[in-house]
């Protein structure tokens, strides 16, 4: 299969933000849905030309698409380290301050 320049400048800014091998597979999944996307203009009665341009229009603007891409694949991740951080923070802090917790009383009974 021949892609466009168009389609991959689109595909190459798309991506751009995401981390290589998260890159790669996005690349390859929105590739397919743009090929997929062109077959169906093709099958509307444009030629291939106008096909691409057609799937790449409803693919839509390229940062919006690119932010998207990077809340679902990376804020995961960024989530995760700032919330080890702030938990590594509060732990240093308590041993800093030396506060502890009283110890808790118990009393046995029969």
């Amino acid at each position: 299969m021949v892609i466009p320049a168009d389609a991959e400048r689109y595909l190459r800014a798309v991506t751009r933000l995401l981390p290589p091998r998260v890159a790669r597979q996005v690349r390859a999944e929105l590739l397919g849905h743009l090929h997929q996307d062109m077959l169906d203009a093709r099958l509307r009665g444009l030629d291939e030309a106008e096909a691409w341009a057609q799937a790449l229009q409803e693919a839509g603007p390229v940062w919006p698409a690119a932010w998207r891409l990077v809340q679902v694949h990376t804020l995961g991740r960024a989530l995760r380290v700032v919330l080890v951080g702030v938990a590594l923070g509060g732990a240093a802090y308590a041993v800093q301050s030396g506060t502890t917790l009283p110890p808790m009383s118990q009393q046995a009974q029969p």
